[in-house]
């Protein structure tokens, strides 16, 4: 596999990003367990809010290059004495497309003011099939967007109902299709696991997206866990929802197909041709600074890792009153070694894997009992070395049984 800039994958960059979190959607899919709110109340006040906290961020960057006393390095994504530019942002909800193109775009303006947007930056808008007609897209193109994730589901109508999307297959294909003839570069999410859902349906689906022109696919298992109509329906229709195996055979069946349509998998959940990889996903996987901004926005800023506040309505307290909105923060810790330790987990998640001197590395340093879970997963062939260069990665098997290797990383 070629690699990228500085040891990174192909697709990665060493610049850092911005994620805005926009949480208005119309309505709230029974499987969400993302920060969402139903209708546009208060939208007026929240764009302003995270105009406020991006200025904000900023005079935090500016007095940490400039070395104001009292301000700590570890909350600047600046870590040298020159600005880099973002070279991704991403919207993410929440249903982004939701909301008036030009919402965002005074976003990105605010953006390329204060940090700086590099020229050839992606930037991604998550948006339903429902929202993206003729207008809506020539409306995210203008502002600068030139990257879409679809949140399809299923192309099958009956399981788009227990999942209670707005849109229909018919409706799906239609907008997928003229989101590819306008942008190009466009992300499809399908879920393995929908009540009802069989084999058939799921090929049906891939089909579906792939005939579509998508270049991208996340394709993620649907967890119930946190949503009380689904774990409902499972108590009282059990026959509606597949097994774990059965659930692995799918997930199998996705992969070897999206393999042979020129669409290799890159992480554990996503698939992509050469060169269509989200840019913006793998810095989160490399360690790679990204500043989140919005209620609920995560942040990393390559030493910390920090939350805004989950509550709208102590986000637009915070930001109109010109606080800042985060709520609680972590360290990635003080050594070296906790921070390797963490990327070799992140990194495992890509196809590519690691080099193999950093995985002993980082093997013989860990308890004992954790270093023999890890040489335990390559009997179990859930871990592979492979040569030109030397690798570790995750098997197909160790995809599915990934967290037998995680666990030991934590």
């Amino acid at each position: 596999m070629t690699r990228g800039a500085a040891g990174l994958p192909p697709g990665a960059t060493a610049a850092p990003g911005a994620y805005v979190h926009v949480p208005f959607c119309a309505h709230r899919c029974t499987y969400c367990s993302f920060v969402a709110l139903e209708g546009k109340n208060e939208e007026g006040d929240f764009f302003e809010g995270v105009e406020r906290e991006i200025r904000r961020r900023g005079r935090e960057e500016r007095n940490l290059l400039e070395g104001e006393e009292g301000v700590s390095p570890s909350r600047g994504v600046i870590t040298s004495a020159e600005r880099r530019p973002f070279d991704t942002v991403y919207f993410g909800g929440g249903t982004p497309s939701y909301v008036d193109a030009p919402r965002l775009g005074r976003l990105l303006f605010t953006l390329e003011e204060i940090f700086g947007i590099s020229s050839n930056s992606e930037i991604t808008a998550e948006a339903n099939p429902d929202d993206l007609d003729a207008a809506k897209l020539s409306g995210l193109q203008s502002i600068g967007v030139n990257r879409l994730s679809v949140g399809v589901q299923s192309l099958t109508d009956a399981e788009l109902v227990p999942l209670e999307r707005r849109h229909d297959a018919a409706s799906a294909r239609k907008a997928v299709r003229a989101a590819v003839d306008a942008f190009g570069n466009v992300s499809a999410d399908l879920m393995i696991g929908i009540p009802g859902q069989t084999r058939d349906s799921l090929r049906s689906s891939l089909e579906g997206l792939l005939e579509a022109g998508v270049s991208h696919l996340s394709v993620y298992l649907l967890e119930i866990e946190k949503a009380p109509r689904l774990v409902a329906l499972k108590r009282d229709r059990p026959g509606l929802f597949a097994d774990d195996d059965e659930m692995a055979d799918r997930w199998l069946d996705v992969d070897e197909r999206l393999e042979k349509a020129g669409l290799p998998r890159y992480e554990l959940s996503n698939w992509a041709k050469p060169g269509r990889e989200s840019r913006h996903n793998l810095k989160y996987w490399t360690q790679v600074p990204v500043l989140g901004f919005g209620v609920a926005a995560h942040s990393f800023d390559g030493r910390k890792r920090y939350a805004n506040t989950g509550m709208l309505a102590e986000y637009l307290r915070r930001t109109a009153a010109g606080a800042s909105p985060v709520a609680t923060s972590e360290e990635t810790g003080d050594s070296d070694f906790l921070r390797r330790k963490e990327g070799l987990m992140l990194r495992l998640r890509l196809a590519g894997g690691v080099p193999s001197y950093s995985f002993e590395e980082i093997r013989k340093a860990l308890p004992a009992a954790a270093s023999s879970q890890l040489g335990d997963a390559f009997s179990a062939g859930i871990l592979e070395e492979v040569s030109s260069p030397s690798r570790v990665r995750l098997t197909r098997k160790g995809v599915l049984l990934s967290n037998e290797v995680f666990s030991a990383l934590v």
